[in-house]
């Protein structure tokens, strides 16, 4: 019989769906035990997946797993981004494989330590960039790869936010509040920063950014509970949003629990819903980021644009196919890419397996390290101040890699 790998989930929110589904769907692993302190949110997932509470052994608090579990072969992270660095610190520590979601954590500060403790332990160590693993963006890595657009001098990208999303981040006890969250930038765009370094191949050293509370912005007119509401049934947000089957978003609408009931202008909450951020690279690439909530139809959610020397690679991520153009031609080809409806299109499970592979192969590192994290935090933190403080933020990298912001 093949070794049956154990893993520990710490943080049973919407994320850990996804790596429970997919990690107990293979054979050679079992999950053993949960770390939440909301019982409620272990039912969600066991609702959504195969697991079950009674095969597990449960904790309240992360330390007592730690404290407990001493026979781990590996260990995902999924607690909101605030909760990041301390439970990844101690697997770190231990040489458990890990996969911690993104973000790395939400500020500087902590994303250095988590940096540290990697340099110290060489763990291995998955950050849950998603979106690298999807078919969609690894095509068009392919193509960037093989030089048919030449080098790259730009990149346009979008994330155009589905009603449902913009619900969850505007609503979420946690998500709406930038101490917890970060803000919008880290907790939706960290994805979409990371992206833009993996196609630029350059380190960031600049950025302006421009954006915030442009939409959902308080309103006298509006009371705070929607049931009060007289424009209630006109309102896309009096009722459960649309949300997006490809991201699996339906899942995140239990995270949301009453204040989903709460007006999406009047509730508290000090998180951007626009931003634009412009970057530039070392290499001289530059790029433009658009992020805006409330958007639907044709090419909503993740668009990019990739323009060469030689040509062009483009694609929404939601329309199956992407386009190339060689430059000396005028020729377009399109390239069908493999529809996948679920689990952000197609890149949760392939994730997943990642932990996997990495419990296989104890010498196996994937490219989505913790570095990888640090520099999406570190665009995501800069576009922040720059659009708060209405200045460019330029990036002063030390020996170990260490960005002060000036």
């Amino acid at each position: 019989m093949e070794k049956k790998f154990k893993i520990a989930i710490i943080g049973c929110g919407a994320r850990s769906i996804a790596y429970a589904k997919n990690l107990t769907a293979a054979e050679e692993v079992e999950l053993v035990a949960c770390a939440d302190p909301d019982r409620e949110h272990l039912r969600t997932m066991s609702s959504y997946t195969a697991v079950k509470e009674e095969q597990l052994r449960i904790y309240s608090d992360w330390k007592d797993l730690c404290e407990n579990e001493q026979d781990l072969d590996g260990v995902v992270i999924a607690t909101p981004n605030y909760l990041h660095h301390q439970p990844a610190a101690e697997i770190i520590r231990r040489g458990i494989p890990l996969a911690l979601e993104k973000p790395l954590t939400t500020t500087m500060k902590d994303s250095e330590y988590l940096l540290e403790a990697v340099r110290d332990f060489r763990p291995q160590l998955l950050i849950g960039f998603v979106l690298r693993s999807t078919p969609f963006y690894r095509k068009i890595r392919e193509v960037v790869d093989s030089g048919a657009i030449g080098s790259v001098i730009s990149i346009q990208a979008d994330e155009l936010v589905t009603p449902g999303v913009s619900s969850v981040i505007s609503r979420s006890p946690w998500r709406r509040h930038t101490a917890m969250s970060g803000g919008t930038m880290m907790e939706k765009c960290s994805h979409d920063m990371d992206l833009i370094n993996y196609f630029a191949g350059g380190r960031p050293i600049a950025v302006n950014s421009f954006g915030g509370s442009l939409l959902f912005r308080p309103n006298p007119n509006l009371p705070r509970k929607c049931a009060d509401c007289k424009v209630k049934e006109s309102c896309l947000y009096y009722k459960e949003p649309p949300f997006s089957e490809a991201a699996g978003d339906a899942t995140l609408q239990k995270s949301l629990n009453d204040s989903m009931y709460e007006c999406i202008y009047n509730i508290d909450k000090d998180v951007a819903d626009n931003q634009v951020v412009s970057i530039l690279y070392s290499n001289g690439v530059i790029a433009n980021f658009t992020l805006a909530f409330n958007c639907r139809g044709t090419r909503g959610g993740r668009n990019i644009h990739i323009i060469g020397t030689k040509g062009r690679v483009w694609g929404n991520i939601d329309e199956n196919q992407i386009g190339v153009c060689d430059t000396l031609s005028g020729q377009t080809q399109i390239i069908d890419i493999p529809v996948t409806e679920k689990g952000h299109n197609g890149g949760d499970r392939k994730h997943a397996m990642t932990l996997l592979e990495m419990m296989k192969d104890r010498t196996f590192r994937p490219d989505q390290d913790a570095y990888a994290g640090y520099l999406s935090n570190a665009l995501c933190i800069a576009s922040d101040i720059s659009a708060a403080e209405a200045r460019q933020i330029r990036f002063q990298y030390d020996a170990n890699g260490f960005i002060k912001f000036i």
